[in-house]
C-alpha cells in the first residue's frame, strides 16, 4: 500500500522479486476513483491469475500478442477451478510445500463470481490496450480481437447467477433486541463497555447514529464537527470529500457512496450528540493536546480507527452474550435502520416506488434495486403476522368446539 501526498492510497501488485508487475498495476490506476479496499480486493484476485499464470509457465503478454490462443480447457478447466479454491496452509508449515500440502477449501459462490468478474475485466482491458497501439486494418489487430471475444465468450459462460437467498431470514434486529441493546450500551449502565465515562458515551454515540441514521462505519468516522448543524432545524450531514492528507489512519474511512442531508428530528439524540462535543470529546482533546475536527475521536483524541468499531461489536456480543443476537454487526444496524424506515413508510400508506427511492436516498444508495429487500422483508414480515392471526382464530375455535365422546 503506497500513501501519497495528496493522503490517498493506492495498493500495488509486487511479483515475487518484490518488483511491481506493470500491467496490473496500471489497470488499477486507471481506477483510483475507487475505494483502495476494493482495489486492494481486485489485486488479491489478480495475484490468484498470475499465480495460476506462473503454476503453467503461460508467458501472458506473448499470449496476448502472438498466435498461439487461450484454450477453453486452460480458462473454463483450469483458471475457474483455481479462482473456486481457496488454499488453507498448516501453520507448521512454509514455503513451497506449505503450498503443496495445503488444504484446498472451495470458496462461496459469490466470492468466485467477483474474482471472475476482475479476472475478466483485467484480461479484456489488456486485450484492449494492445490493440489501441494497432491500426484497425492491421491483421493483428483482427487476430487480437477474435482472441480477446473466445475469451471473453469462455469467461463469461462460467459466471454463475447470484446464490439464492432466503429473504425470510432478517438481518437486521427484532424490537426487542434492539431495547437490549440500547441498555446495553448506554453509558448510565455501569456494565457498559469502556475505559472511563468518556469512552462510554463516545460508544453510545456511535451505536445511536448508526442505529438511528444508516449511517456506515466509514461514513461515521468521517464525520466533521461541522458536518452536524444544530438550529431550528438540526441536520448531519454525509460528504464525499477528497483524502485527508492529515489523517493517519490506514486505510482512510472514506465515503464510496452518495452523501445526503439527514435531518435530526428527535431532541434526546440532538442533546446527546451535543453533550458529546461540548464535554467528553472536549475533555479527551484537552487532556492529550490534539486539534482536529473529526467527530469520533479515540481514547487518546486522535480520529477513531475502522477496527475499533469492529472490536467494539465483538466485545459487546461476547460481554453480553445471553442478551445480544449472534448476528449484532455494525451492518446489522443499518439493516435495522433500514427495515424500520420501510415499515412505518408502509404503514402511512407510501407507494412502494416512491419508498425505494426515499430509502435509497436515505442510505446513500445510488440504486433503488437494492432496496427491494426491505421491501420483500416487510411483505414477509406481514404475512407472518396475518398467518399468526389466522392460526390464532382457528385454535381457538378448534379450543371451543364442544368434545363430543
Amino acid at each position: 500500500m503506497v500513501r501519497h501526498p495528496s493522503g490517498q492510497n493506492l495498493p500495488i501488485l509486487l511479483d515475487d522479486d518484490g518488483l511491481p508487475i506493470p500491467l496490473a498495476n496500471e489497470w488499477v490506476l486507471q481506477r483510483r476513483d475507487l475505494s483502495p479496499n476494493t482495489l486492494t480486493r481486485n489485486l488479491r484476485e489478480l495475484a490468484i491469475f498470475y499465480a495460476w499464470l506462473e503454476s503453467l509457465n503461460i508467458d501472458f503478454l506473448a499470449r496476448i500478442d502472438g498466435d498461439r490462443i487461450f484454450t477453453e480447457a486452460e480458462l473454463a478447466g483450469s483458471l475457474c477451478e483455481r479462482l473456486r479454491l481457496t488454499v488453507k496452509v498448516d501453520p507448521g508449515q512454509a514455503g513451497v510445500a506449505a503450498n503443496v500440502q495445503g488444504i484446498k477449501v472451495a470458496v462461496s459462490p459469490l466470492t468466485f463470481k467477483l474474482r471472475l468478474i476482475t479476472v475478466r475485466q483485467f484480461i479484456s482491458w489488456c486485450f484492449r490496450f494492445k490493440m489501441a497501439k494497432l491500426a484497425s486494418g492491421d491483421p493483428a489487430f483482427l487476430r487480437i480481437q477474435a482472441h480477446k471475444e473466445h475469451v471473453d465468450k469462455i469467461l463469461s459462460d462460467q459466471e454463475i447467477s447470484n446464490p439464492p437467498q432466503n429473504k425470510s431470514v432478517t438481518k437486521g434486529l427484532r424490537d426487542h433486541e434492539v431495547v437490549a441493546l440500547v441498555w446495553c450500551v448506554d453509558y448510565r449502565n455501569p456494565d457498559a463497555y469502556g475505559l472511563n465515562e468518556h469512552v462510554r458515551f463516545r460508544n453510545f454515540i456511535i451505536v445511536m447514529t448508526m442505529l438511528n441514521f444508516g449511517l456506515r462505519p466509514a461514513e461515521v468516522l468521517t464525520l466533521r464537527i461541522g458536518d452536524i448543524e444544530f438550529g431550528s432545524v438540526t441536520a448531519l450531514r454525509v460528504f464525499r470529500r477528497i483524502a485527508d492528507p492529515n489523517d493517519t489512519r490506514s486505510p482512510q474511512p472514506r465515503v464510496k457512496r452518495n452523501g445526503r442531508d439527514i435531518e435530526m428530528q428527535v431532541p434526546t439524540i440532538i442533546n446527546l450528540i451535543e453533550e458529546y462535543i461540548e464535554i467528553h470529546r472536549e475533555s479527551v482533546m484537552e487532556r492529550y493536546g490534539k486539534n482536529h475536527d473529526y467527530l469520533i475521536i479515540s481514547d487518546e483524541g486522535d480520529p477513531l480507527h475502522g477496527n475499533s468499531i469492529s472490536n467494539y461489536f465483538q466485545i459487546i456480543r461476547e460481554k453480553f452474550r445471553d442478551r445480544l443476537p449472534s448476528n449484532l454487526t455494525p451492518k446489522s444496524l443499518r439493516h435495522t435502520y433500514s427495515s424500520r424506515t420501510e415499515r412505518d413508510m408502509a404503514q402511512r400508506g407510501v407507494p412502494e416506488d416512491e419508498r425505494k427511492q426515499i430509502l435509497a436516498y436515505l442510505r446513500g444508495d445510488s440504486s433503488t434495486r437494492s432496496q427491494e429487500v426491505y421491501i420483500s422483508g416487510e411483505i414477509i414480515r406481514q404475512a407472518a403476522t396475518v398467518q399468526s392471526k389466522y392460526h390464532d382464530v382457528l385454535m381457538q375455535n378448534f379450543l371451543e368446539y364442544p368434545n363430543h365422546e
